[in-house]
């Protein structure tokens, strides 16, 4: 649908800002995370109440996302139940958007508050790692009672490619063209692969007389970024826009 970023930035915006839910999947290190919290920032530049949750799996989930979207809502003294209400007619008074980052279940109590955040209540983005087929099919058929799917653009092979010879500079290392070439196939149009591997690139193990393992730097960045290491590495953050906890929007 989108071919580029910037396109799907654009687009994503006009659709949640007029209440849209929309499902965005893909790879993991494809830049969702990053996208995400560029599109919180500018959903808050434009004063649209927004939150941004860094996972979910469950209804307090989106209503922790909620309560950070309208802090002024009073719900530390309530039920979950009776806050949720209370956050519903806030979104149903002045449109919220929420995105939900690293979705991994769909509950039956989720969807049923879901459909009453529809109807133009509130925006909402689902963020999904989709890595292998099996796991688009069971995502496609999760997103029928959802939202319209769209998935994140990868990045060319020029970009991936101008991002490595940037953060290896910054680390004052020098990867020859043959082991360049393997990260880069490697990295299958996933920037956050490239920035993961580029943090631990200087690490001394993946060297030997200024020869760079690739191939154990590439298994090594794998793993990593399938068992959410890079959310530990302080380094990545500014590129993949990891976040602690629920990112607030300011009181109105």
């Amino acid at each position: 649908m989108y071919s580029n970023v910037r396109e799907l930035r654009a687009g994503l915006f006009e659709r949640l800002s007029h209440g849209q839910h929309l499902i965005l999947y893909g790879p993991r290190g494809s830049g969702k995370s990053t996208f995400a919290t560029q599109l919180h920032a500018r959903f808050l530049r434009a004063s649209i109440p927004c939150a941004l949750a860094p996972s979910t799996s469950g209804l307090n989930d989106i209503t922790r996302t909620m309560e950070a979207a309208f802090p002024q809502v009073n719900t530390l003294a309530v039920g979950r139940r009776t806050a949720r209400y209370r956050l519903w007619s806030a979104a149903d008074r002045r449109r919220c958007v929420l995105l939900l980052d690293h979705l991994t279940e769909v509950s039956t109590a989720m969807v049923g508050f879901l459909r009453r955040l529809r109807g133009g209540v509130a925006g909402v983005l689902f963020i999904v790692d989709v890595d292998v087929e099996r796991e688009r099919m069971r995502m496609h058929k999760r997103a029928k009672s959802l939202a319209l799917s769209v998935r994140m653009p990868l990045a060319s092979t020029r970009q991936l490619h101008a991002l490595l010879s940037s953060k290896c500079a910054e680390r004052g290392c020098s990867v020859k063209p043959h082991a360049e070439h393997q990260l880069l196939r490697t990295a299958r149009g996933r920037p956050g692969w490239i920035v993961l591997c580029s943090t631990l690139i200087g690490d001394a193990r993946y060297w030997h007389d200024g020869h760079l393992y690739a191939t154990l730097l590439c298994t090594d960045t794998e793993i990593a970024l399938r068992h959410g290491a890079s959310r530990l590495l302080a380094a990545a953050q500014p590129i993949l826009g990891v976040g602690s906890g629920v990112v607030r929007s300011p009181r109105a």
